[in-house]
């Protein structure tokens, strides 16, 4: 539900104003996203019949299936009104756990404050701007407008004005919030460092010193951003006349500067877009239940009840669900238990007995490279794969009240046990005999903190505590003479990167790309195409996410749009340094890009 980047042109009014289903791909999208979460079945409908549904709900018992929902959802959908689809998900998923039921609506209610409060904090410095006032302003007025409706639910019916919004009061909390949003977390810890130490120990200057701090970083970020239009203005103006430049449209000879208002767009865009992504998510999220609740246990009971079946004897031997086999509701109780005791090594000996009681029997479900890709396959065929596997046996950890991330490796997904102790160890759950289990060190680990200093254990599990949706990638190394045997995804060279998330979007990443892949080698490459958009939306760092997207997006002679998938994909990529396999595929790129000029 978006497109490839655009320009910056900080005119975010288009993205809030978008209806995501007016666009056939995402209405095939979104239907196929609930099939294969098995548990939401959309209707697309006209405004004045959802207006009409709205008293009634928009989720409602589909006739004859008790464990399925139709969600009525408007073909003008909007982003602001997404929230409200989001509330009515999410009821229905922890209707037996209420303490849930509104984590993620409250998440973007709390970032549509932080919106108008943005607004707030650029309208009340605006006298301090000089060059560029004019696109602060407007931003000003779009932050606010747009945080108010995704407050209320419903659109401002006037804009409102920058005195109006300027009269707003903005608490010291609040101010520091819009700071941290606006300047990023290391422009606004640099910016605290310089205040406190030109202060001394006088609260009442660094106060004074620290506003200053903010007005200058405004008027220097606003002024660049107008010299750069006007740069951009006029190179497009010269690339309308085909002899000076001869450039084809995705090729760019764009300043830098514009480079870095994108980036910054890209950010304000994603936040613009959270209900979108909330609403995806929150499918994905009603589909644990259902995945936990319908896994039956494996072994020689599966066997049996196939050997009936090919003799046509109407037996079967009862397979009990997994989640009772484990009896995951005691061993969560024995967990909250022992962690009363406040002893950080026996708390984590237990979290490890548990994740090795769930490992095992994960790992006993057969392996299908291509039918245990989602919740509804699994459910359905008694299959997993490495996708599967990690959903299946994350959704039993997140049960049993275990910390974890999920990690995506090339061609591989396993889960990051995190102890109370502060330790991490990686877990494969398709290895029920648990010989790749191994607990990282800081000589394992290479990668660098955006300080210089080395990456280590610590900085993970502090990652864990604290997640952002764009993961945590470092690379690991060999330890020792076993480790190649230990860690057997590790193929091609001695060390191989590794991406961790925040459980619920590491696999809502890896069944978005897994999707898109099986799409694309049945040929149904529109479907594909926005499956991958979708992965990209959520993790814009996936470099190999864009080369497949570009592969989709070529079949169907979207060729500029490729040719950027692909460009996206080289610059990602030759930052993920050391791998020989995507210094390949980086070259492959570049022979894409060239014949899609040629055509």
């Amino acid at each position: 539900m978006g497109e490839l980047n655009e320009q910056s042109k900080f005119e975010i009014q288009p993205v809030v104003e978008q209806e995501p289903f007016q666009n056939l791909a995402v209405q095939g999208f979104f239907a196929k996203w609930c099939e294969i979460n098995d548990s939401i079945t959309p209707k697309i409908i006209s405004r004045e019949a959802w207006e009409q549904r709205r008293e009634e709900g928009v989720l409602e018992k589909t006739p004859d299936q008790d464990s399925k929902r139709t969600l009525y959802l408007p073909i003008d959908l909007k982003l602001w009104e997404m929230v409200g689809v989001v509330e009515a998900v999410d009821h229905d998923t922890f209707k037996t756990k209420p303490e849930r039921q509104n984590e993620k609506r409250d998440k973007l209610l709390a970032l549509g404050k932080l919106f108008q409060n943005s607004g707030i904090y650029i309208a009340q410095r605006l006298d301090s701007i000089e060059d560029g006032k004019k696109i602060a302003g407007a931003l000003a007025e779009e932050f606010y407008d747009y945080g108010l409706s995704l407050g209320t639910g419903k659109k401002a019916e006037t804009t409102t004005n920058l005195n109006d919004i300027a009269s707003n009061s903005l608490t010291p909390e609040e101010t520091q919030q819009a700071d941290r949003f606006l300047a990023g977390k290391n422009l606004y810890a640099s910016r605290q460092a310089r205040a406190e130490k030109a202060s001394g120990s006088d609260p009442a200057k660094q106060d004074e010193i620290y506003e200053a701090e903010r007005q200058k970083t405004l008027s220097q970020f606003f002024g660049v951003a107008q010299n750069a239009f006007e740069l951009k203005q006029r190179t497009e103006n010269l690339e309308q006349k085909p002899a000076a430049s001869g450039l084809k449209p995705w090729q760019s000879n764009t300043p830098i500067h514009n480079a870095f208002l994108e980036k910054i767009e890209r950010a304000m865009i994603k936040e613009v877009e959270a209900p979108k992504n909330e609403l995806v998510g929150s499918i994905f999220r009603g589909a644990l239940p259902k995945l936990i609740s319908d896994m039956r246990e494996q072994g020689w009971k599966r066997g049996v009840n196939s050997l009936f079946e090919k003799l046509g004897i109407n037996f079967s031997v009862e397979q009990r669900k997994i989640a009772d086999v484990l009896n995951i509701t005691q061993l969560k109780t024995e967990l909250e238990n022992i962690r009363e005791s406040k002893n950080l090594d026996t708390i984590s000996a237990k979290e490890r007995e548990i994740a090795d009681k769930i490992q095992k029997a994960v790992g006993s479900f057969p392996y299908n490279k291509s039918h245990g890709n989602n919740p509804a396959e699994i459910v359905a065929n008694q299959y997993i794969n490495c996708v599967g596997a990690s959903t299946l046996g994350g959704a039993l950890m997140k049960e049993a009240g275990l910390d974890y991330l999920v990690g995506d490796v090339p061609h591989h997904s396993i889960l990051f046990l995190v102890t109370s102790d502060g330790h991490i160890e990686h877990r494969d759950m398709l290895d029920k005999g648990l010989k790749s289990n191994k607990e990282l060190t800081d000589k394992m680990i290479v990668g660098k903190k955006k300080d210089g200093s080395p990456l280590a254990v610590a900085d993970i599990e502090a990652f864990s505590r604290d997640p952002k949706p764009e993961g945590l990638v470092f690379d690991i190394q060999e330890e020792g003479p076993d480790y190649l045997n230990k860690i057997p995804w590790i193929k091609e060279v001695r060390r191989q990167y590794v991406t961790v998330f925040e459980p619920e979007y590491g696999q809502q990443i890896q069944i978005l790309g897994n999707t898109g892949g099986a799409l694309y080698d049945l040929g149904r490459y529109e479907e594909a195409a926005e499956f991958f958009r979708q992965a990209a939306a959520l993790n814009p760092k996936a470099s190999f996410i864009y080369y497949l997207w570009g592969d989709a997006l070529s079949a169907l002679n979207r060729h500029e749009e490729a040719a950027e998938a692909y460009q996206i994909f080289i610059d990602l990529a030759n930052r993920q340094r050391g791998r020989l396999s995507m210094k390949i595929q980086i070259k492959h790129a570049r022979d894409k890009i060239a014949r899609l000029k040629s055509k």
